[in-house]
């Protein structure tokens, strides 16, 4: 029997207030305000440690994407894991997450693994049931690698801007971090820091003939770990980062979203914060986020295959349904 991993609402998180950011030295310039985008609060928030699906443990995850026509999560991990699950969460009941499969990724030809980071879906949203595949944007090589739902490899994707060409990125472990779908521009990729040649302080989303330069968050070694497209069309974004030091040192968890239709060509794009985690508990590395729809989002941690340190689920949403 596959059990329901539960957990009641949360009603508070911490804030990591800016005054206290202040204190820390900024890598980046400080963003432009994008205006009208509704901040986030937290919903939900559920930890699962030791669950398995299917012989599979269900840790180190990296990327999620939400199949609104089937009602389904997809979640993978960084060793190549792919993982379904079912979701419900309420407007005021607890957050359920629901285990349903799990299965490797089969590497694409010539390859011997996966090493999985970003994750979205073709055709989720378009009324029509399991037509949908998978985009897995990898991090060892440069690739977005298509996948059937089963997790069998369809074909590699040429990558925009040049992005598969391995001496474009810093270092091996910092390549594809993020991808995404976007209506007008379609497929969007990113890495988690800047490329080679680029200022350090800014991230940089690339799609077919265009990219877009935004600054990244202004405290320590912020990194952009995940993105998707939100009900309005702003492209929002995953970013990590750091603030204190020694045993004072927290992660910091940041949710922003950026115009891309109101960002000129060549211009370093506007960008909000909608939402500033502080994450005292440094299991909660949270590096995989989808929109659920109806102003909804969910984000997920990598325990880096730490026994005992658990996967958190957390929901949030759109203040104004709090209220």
């Amino acid at each position: 029997m596959k059990a329901k991993l539960t957990a009641l609402p949360i009603l508070a998180l911490a804030l990591l207030s800016l005054a206290a950011l202040a204190q820390e030295p900024a890598e980046s310039a400080a963003p432009t305000p994008a205006p009208d985008a509704e901040p986030l609060v937290v919903a939900a928030s559920l930890r699962v440690v030791g669950a398995t699906i299917d012989g599979e443990r269900i840790t180190e995850l990296s990327g999620l994407a939400w199949d609104a026509d089937a009602q389904r999560l997809y979640a993978i991990s960084d060793r190549g894991v792919l993982f379904r699950f079912a979701v419900t969460l309420g407007a005021n009941g607890p957050l359920e997450v629901e285990p349903l499969a799990a299965g490797r990724l089969a590497p694409p030809p010539g390859s011997n693994g996966v090493d999985a980071e970003g994750l979205a879906l073709t055709h989720a949203a378009d009324g029509i049931r399991g037509n949908s595949e998978l985009l897995v944007a990898t991090e060892g090589e440069p690739r977005v690698i298509r996948y059937t739902l089963a997790g069998e490899a369809l074909e590699t994707l040429a990558l925009p801007g040049g992005l598969d060409d391995r001496e474009r990125f810093r270092r091996s472990n910092a390549m594809l971090e993020a991808v995404t779908l976007h209506p007008e521009h379609g497929l969007l990729v990113a890495a988690e820091a800047p490329l080679e040649g680029e200022a350090a302080g800014h991230h940089r989303v690339v799609a077919a003939g265009r990219s877009w330069s935004f600054p990244s968050y202004a405290a320590r070694n912020a990194r952009l770990k995940g993105m998707d497209v939100m009900d309005d069309g702003r492209l929002l974004v995953l970013e990590r980062a750091e603030a204190g030091k020694g045993k004072g040192k927290t992660m910091v968890v940041v949710l922003r979203a950026v115009d891309l239709a109101a960002c000129a060509v060549q211009a370093v794009c506007a960008v909000r914060e909608l939402a500033v985690l502080d994450r005292p508990d440094e299991a909660d590395n949270f590096e995989g986020l989808t929109a659920l729809g109806d102003g909804r989002v969910m984000i997920v941690s990598d325990d880096r295959g730490k026994s005992g340190r658990g996967t958190t689920f957390t929901v949030l949403q759109r203040r104004s349904a709090t209220d």
